[in-house]
């Protein structure tokens, strides 16, 4: 995998986490930015999901999507939670399913054979006091727009930032400092990129963040992590950086705008040995007239400069998504998406023959408790 430079997009997209509520989601139970608000008391819950997917490819570029065409069980999710506003607390987030293999892959990288099908998402103590919150254990990234959890995006597809450009998950310790209702400041030292112990010969990983809003309107986040990492080529131990910003906007009762913008940066994974760039795009949009519809748009670029997600130097990727949910129940929802990859380069793969676009169509269904 490999680099970029910036990307325009091609369409408004979806709501995803953070434009419903500043990225809480269903895997965490928790803001990953802000002090836990949550009332004095053990809560347990959790979701269960699964899709039938069809792609007119081998699915490629994608978080979780690995089958052409079938019955796919995602995720079964189950969080206990412990989270007073003041003093010791802790949270737990077991996932099992297809997705959990990908995820687990990721955290136990270079390792072969670790895909399991049960993933510990989240594993964290915490104490509170004032507007001082410290974390410790394993707790979700502060980076990108989208969550790991399907109850809580509003596409059934991951962005290609997700995971191609962005990290999921965190073992270190972790700092929140609420300075006012607008403004949150973290800090942490992590284990790497999604790491659960870091690779031999990788580093520890430094986290800052800061992310706020005014009301239900406006909100936002910046993430910076920064640390020695053996991914994305070029030097095993080349400092690896990401800035990650998103914004999101509500513009009345029923519409939802939203972007993500990353900038990925590796020590020695240029061509001629120099610092790589890769700059990535994505933009949402959602509307909601009703308890029972939602309709959502994502679109996303991005400049695959050196080839840090491609392989292929000087290549593009453009990706347009549209998705349409019911709601029969508050706690169930059925999806339908229509998605189309392009890359500059051919790089799908269909009866092995490359080809330059890829289209897929899932239907999801999602059931919250």
């Amino acid at each position: 995998m490999r680099y970029v430079a910036i990307a325009f997009c091609t369409a408004a997209l979806t709501a995803c986490p953070a434009l419903a509520d500043a990225q809480s989601d269903a895997d965490t139970g928790t803001p990953a930015t802000a002090p836990v608000a949550a009332p004095s008391q053990f809560t347990f819950s959790g979701y269960l999901a699964g899709s039938f997917d069809d792609f007119d490819t081998t699915p490629a570029l994608r978080a979780f999507d690995t089958r052409k065409r079938g019955f796919v069980f995602n995720q079964a999710a189950a969080t206990f939670a412990f989270l007073p506003t003041s003093g010791f607390g802790g949270q737990v987030t077991m996932i099992g399913g297809e997705d959990a293999k990908a995820i687990r892959l990721t955290e136990t990288w270079p390792t072969p054979g670790h895909g399991s099908p049960y993933d510990l998402y989240n594993a964290f103590v915490q104490y509170a006091t004032g507007p001082v919150t410290v974390m410790a254990g394993k707790y979700s990234t502060l980076a990108g727009a989208e969550v790991t959890s399907p109850a809580s995006d509003s596409l059934v597809s991951r962005s290609l930032l997700f995971t191609m450009m962005e990290p999921l998950t965190h073992t270190g310790v972790r700092a929140v400092y609420a300075v006012s209702p607008t403004l949150t400041l973290t800090a942490g030292v992590n284990n790497g990129w999604n790491f659960s112990s870091a690779p031999s010969g990788a580093g520890q990983s430094l986290e800052l963040g800061a992310s706020g809003g005014i009301g239900a309107a406006f909100t936002y986040s910046a993430a910076l992590y920064r640390g020695d990492s053996p991914l994305y080529g070029g030097n095993p131990t080349g400092a690896l950086q990401l800035i990650d910003l998103v914004a999101n906007f509500k513009l009345g009762p029923t519409l939802a705008l939203g972007a993500n913008a990353d900038l990925l940066s590796k020590q020695g994974a240029a061509s001629a040995g120099g610092t790589g760039h890769t700059n990535g795009l994505a933009l949402y949009a959602t509307w909601t007239p009703d308890a029972k519809w939602q309709a959502a748009l994502r679109g996303e670029a991005i400049d695959d400069k050196d080839g840090m997600i491609t392989g292929i130097a000087g290549n593009t990727l453009q990706e347009a998504s549209i998705a349409g949910s019911y709601f029969p129940t508050p706690s169930l929802r059925l999806s339908l998406e229509l998605r189309r990859d392009h890359s500059a380069r051919p790089y799908f793969i269909e009866s092995g023959q490359q080809q330059r676009s890829q289209t897929s169509i899932e239907a999801q269904a999602v059931y919250s408790f």
